[in-house]
């Protein structure tokens, strides 16, 4: 297998996390040849996004859809809390991470210089952003949180895979547009947060994350 990613992206990490906590061995990490959305790339994986995960000559492209495969063709140790409703609120927190916190910032993310910054254009996302959090904070403490190192089960599930990238971006991107610190109006989103990176796979891959941030910022 291999899997076409960069350390940076929140999606691909999603899938690292994944990768390290089922232990799965054979597969390779690699860059997309010719990088994103290049025609050599779209030659492998249509949409020229990455994550893609090759297996046996077949493309899967969609970090859900990458998961989903792995977790069923490496069921243990398993990603999905026990309990039916659990399965359920993990895969709306994963949903609320890629949708409601990761698409504001992904907006914003063109407008980084501020010479040449559109002024309203980030103050919405800003304001989405914002809201969106609270809305995060809203799900999660009605899906049991109770101030534990996972988001939902009481171990590593699907949520927390998608949700450690994406408040990565968050914590290190929004600084940068005057939000200094995000999560200051959700305790609990804060708190999980924090203790989440006491599991060793996020631990991990936040610091590949970490890793690939530094090279972005220094031209790498």
């Amino acid at each position: 297998m291999k899997l076409y990613q960069s350390n940076l992206s929140p999606f691909a990490s999603r899938c690292r996390i994944q990768i390290y906590a089922k232990g799965i061995e054979g597969i390779d990490m690699v860059e997309p040849p010719g990088g994103i959305s290049s025609d050599e790339f779209k030659r492998i994986n249509p949409s020229g996004k990455i994550p893609a995960l090759e297996v046996d000559g077949v493309v899967l492209g969609e970090s859900a859809v990458i998961g989903e495969y792995l977790e069923e063709a490496f069921p243990t140790p398993s990603l999905l809390p026990d309990a039916p409703i659990e399965r359920g609120i993990a895969r709306l927190l994963a949903r609320v991470a890629d949708l409601y916190i990761l698409g504001p910032l992904f907006i914003m993310l063109p407008h980084m210089n501020p010479a040449d910054r559109d002024e309203a254009v980030v103050e919405e996302q800003k304001a989405q952003l914002a809201g969106n959090l609270v809305m995060l904070e809203r799900y999660l403490v009605a899906g049991g949180y109770e101030g534990g190192d996972h988001a939902v089960g009481g171990r590593l599930s699907f949520a927390d895979c998608a949700l450690v990238p994406a408040l990565f971006v968050a914590v290190n991107i929004a600084p940068a547009f005057g939000m200094a610190n995000p999560l200051a109006a959700t305790s609990n989103v804060a708190h999980y947060w924090t203790a989440i990176q006491k599991d060793e796979h996020c631990a991990r891959v936040l610091a590949e994350m970490t890793e690939g941030l530094k090279a972005r910022m220094s031209g790498g």
